[in-house]
């Protein structure tokens, strides 16, 4: 086999990706410092975590021990703990919906009822076949569309209908905090509510968004590519050392053999790049979103606001085009013209734009630069040709602020 043609068709997509403007909500960008471990050859090793001596021993079966590595990545979990406000940690997930699996299967028992949000809610597209594969069973949260938020008295009832053990807010598609207070007072003390904080985590840590901990979660989970700009990985919290205890014997027991060790290696480095750096990044991402949704309000489009009145309180904005043209034609000239985003019909069957901030912020883009990418979608959909302008106009931020690089 002559594999040099599709090793040369590789380097030209990363050729065309780095000269892509990308507004999707679920993507980040690494720091050089996080980056640089990509290719490191400790990818070829396990990583067994505390180590002495060089030597990691657990009883018979012993391995060789990463001690720098192990140093750097307790920094890094003793920073998500005081981020979040959390008792413990799990750092070993492989990724969001793995995280997601981890939580389910480490904290309830097979024939235990799970609620989760329904997919026109914004609900995540895996969880209802993920409990089903599991054997837990399933019923949906109520949601009041109009306003944004659970239909906590509904959600109770149900809850104690079906008898459930948790509630799991699998939310992908929002705009607001969630309601979580009212939530946890109406199911009461004792009920499982796992978070799932996969778009929000780095705007949580950021302490810009809310804190899910500390408003009646008992587990906050999430990926660590989205406003957490890390590495395409998973992580859990707890509130709570007993949970927390029951639930990491299980997950570092019996869910994952290696945590990728470079990959662990690059969210250490990014979670204390948001320790250092998180509440400036944060507030940066809530203002762009603003601004680019503005900035198409005076475009003439239609924006989804958020139940506090702004457009946004996240790092996505949603933006309506069911009356600008054909989809797929729509979104193959952004395409044409080098704008990577993604479209959706969730949250009451309107085509938008679900635009993310959190990787423009990341590069040094602030307000004035969000009308510049309203202006350039918005020239893209009508059918003209601004490939140029966007390359030009994307090479202008080639750093990663926010981090340890500068």
């Amino acid at each position: 086999m002559d594999i040099s043609s599709y090793i040369k068709a590789i380097h030209e997509e990363e050729h065309r990706n780095a000269e892509f403007l990308h507004l999707t909500a679920n993507e980040a960008q690494l720091s050089h410092t996080a980056s640089q471990f990509l290719g490191t050859k400790l990818s070829e090793r396990y990583y067994f975590g505390a180590s002495k001596d060089n030597v990691a021993d657990f009883g018979v079966f012993t391995a060789l021990g990463l001690p720098s590595t192990h140093a750097l990545i307790e920094k890094g979990e003793e920073a998500a703990k005081r981020m979040l406000g959390a008792v413990a940690v799990n750092l070993h997930c492989l990724s969001g919906v793995h995280a997601m699996m981890c939580a389910i299967l480490s904290t309830t028992e097979p024939g235990d009822t799970v609620l989760t949000v329904h997919h026109d809610h914004g609900g995540h597209f895996a969880t209802e076949g993920i409990l089903a594969r599991v054997g837990r069973k399933h019923a949906f949260v109520s949601y009041d569309l109009e306003h944004l938020r659970f239909d906590v008295q509904e959600t109770a009832k149900t809850f104690r209908k079906t008898k459930a053990k948790a509630i799991y807010l699998d939310v992908s598609y929002y705009i607001n905090p969630h309601n979580l207070r009212e939530l946890r007072e109406a199911v009461g003390p004792k009920a499982l509510i796992i978070y799932d904080a996969s778009h929000t985590m780095g705007l949580i840590m950021g302490q810009q968004f809310q804190a899910p901990l500390k408003e009646g979660a008992s587990v906050v989970c999430a990926n660590t590519h989205k406003t957490l700009p890390g590495p395409q990985k998973g992580m859990i919290a707890f509130c709570d050392q007993e949970l927390a205890d029951k639930a990491n014997k299980i997950i570092n027991g019996c869910l994952y053999s290696s945590p990728h060790t470079h990959h662990m290696i690059m969210l250490a480095i990014t979670l204390l790049e948001l320790e250092a750096f998180g509440k400036e990044y944060a507030e940066q991402v809530i203002k762009n979103s603003n601004a680019i949704a503005e900035a198409f309000v005076k475009l003439g489009y239609n924006v989804r606001k958020s139940n506090t009145g702004r457009y946004s309180e996240n790092h996505q904005a949603h933006i309506f085009i069911d009356d600008k043209g054909e989809r797929l034609l729509l979104y193959k000239h952004l395409l044409q013209n080098n704008i990577s985003t993604n479209f959706d019909n969730v949250l009451g069957h309107r085509l938008f734009i679900r635009i993310g901030t959190q990787e423009l912020t990341r590069r040094g883009m602030k307000e004035k630069d969000m009308q510049t990418v309203a202006k350039l979608m918005d020239q893209s959909m009508k059918g003209k040709d601004v490939k140029k302008d966007v390359v030009s106009f994307t090479q202008a931020f080639p750093d990663i602020l926010f981090s340890f690089d500068r």
